[in-house]
């Protein structure tokens, strides 16, 4: 857990700066005429002025607009005169190629002060000065305003998602939880923001929780990082044992889509030989030759003789293995024939030859149960995926194979 903290740490980019600006965007749009106009009471210095503004602002000339905006301010009549007039400045100000960011500020409060907005015009300057603020480097007002945001209008997923950084930043682990759950729901759900509940999780020591989140998210991002933290956390379990599922956890991870490392790789092909299984050692091996890997140059009378086996297995010695099975006490050699019959891609073969492992028993109950796991595995490659979950979700020992089947059944979603 500690090195996937760091890493999940790590990944956590600085959420809600410029984000939160786009949240308010300041435009001509946004500027409405006074109602004076169609009244005919607006002086015509105002309107004269005004009019330059306008179409100033229109041709991007922010410093124009801005000077006949300052132009027409004291022939102004009225609150609704003064607000689009304000409301001129805020275009000129806060245009997002414009990074000035303590003008902006100043032109949104101003017009908020000045009175006359509608409603929607208020809410997109609040957005705006959350936005500001961060980018400005004032984290406490943009926080502050964020919050009163989310209060006065419900919040946006990017509101509810910076509010959650800055509570995980202030190790105010609870609210981080809340928030981010809260922007989570509000739209489309980013690794960013699971990150944020991640790690919110891991600080509360909420394992359970954090696992949790990580079996969802692992179908839907597909990073090697989450099916990692998935699969691996079989080997946390009380009774996992590396000689008896070790192989199974490197199973799971290239039927995700992990790419092993190069150490891995030769792991799984040792574990794969040690069991008796030369074709899946013979195809790991395979890709460390491919590779030009060190570690296939060193032991490349390993990796000759485990392609030979293999041959030697597809040539006839599987059928040798399935009925040697038959003559032992009990159903371990039919198990380890079905995984050689999976290797090899007979799936139905090998849903049978685990079915009659797992019949004839006389075998440690966990080693049942890694059977088991295995004969999902098989069903849900051979196309059984309904009958590979049932089988998985029958699993209850705690020596990796329930959580490895929990893994699989995340696989299957993918």
């Amino acid at each position: 857990m500690q090195t996937f903290g760091k890493t999940m740490r790590n990944s956590l980019p600085a959420l809600g700066l410029g984000l939160l600006t786009a949240l308010g965007m300041a435009s001509a749009s946004f500027v409405t005429a006074p109602a004076a106009f169609a009244q005919n009471k607006a002086k015509k210095e105002f309107v004269e002025n005004y009019q330059a503004a306008s179409s100033a602002l229109s041709s991007r000339q922010w410093s124009t607009a801005l000077a006949k905006a300052d132009a027409a301010w004291p022939h102004a009549a009225n609150t609704q005169q003064k607000s689009v007039l304000e409301q001129i400045r805020v275009a000129a100000s806060c245009d997002a190629s414009i990074k000035n960011h303590a003008g902006c500020i100043s032109a949104i409060e101003k017009a908020k002060s000045t009175g006359g907005l509608q409603s929607s015009i208020v809410k997109n300057y609040d957005q705006m000065l959350a936005g500001r603020y961060a980018d400005s480097g004032n984290g406490a007002k943009a926080l502050a305003q964020t919050k009163a945001n989310i209060a006065a209008y419900g919040g946006t997923s990017t509101e509810l998602a910076f509010v959650a950084k800055k509570s995980l930043e202030a190790k105010n682990y609870a609210e981080a939880v809340t928030f981010i759950n809260k922007a989570i729901a509000a739209g489309k759900p980013t690794a960013t923001q699971y990150n944020i509940l991640l790690n919110a999780y891991q600080a509360q020591g909420k394992l359970d929780d954090f696992y949790r989140t990580v079996e969802k998210i692992a179908p839907i991002f597909k990073t090697d990082t989450y099916w990692r933290m998935l699969i691996e956390r079989s080997r946390k379990e009380k009774n996992y044992r590396s000689n008896d599922a070790g192989l199974d956890v490197f199973r799971a991870m290239q039927a995700s889509g992990v790419k092993l490392k190069s150490d891995e790789l030769f792991a799984l092909a040792e574990s794969a030989r040690n069991r008796g299984i030369p074709i899946e050692a013979a195809a790991a091996w395979d890709t460390l030759v491919k590779a030009n890997d060190p570690l296939a140059t060193k032991n490349k009378g390993l990796a000759d003789k485990m392609k030979a086996d293999a041959a030697n297995d597809k040539a006839g010695g599987l059928a040798k293995s399935e009925a040697a099975a038959a003559t032992r006490a009990s159903g371990e050699q039919f198990g380890i024939a079905a995984e050689a019959y999976m290797a090899n891609g007979n799936y139905p073969k090998a849903i049978e030859l685990f079915q009659k492992g797992i019949a004839k028993g006389e075998m440690d109950p966990s080693a049942i149960e890694l059977m088991k796991l295995r004969l999902g595995v098989a069903q849900f490659k051979g196309g059984k995926k309904a009958d590979a979950v049932k089988t998985w979700q029958a699993i209850k020992a705690d020596n990796g194979a329930a959580w490895l089947a929990k893994s699989w059944m995340a696989i299957a979603k993918g």
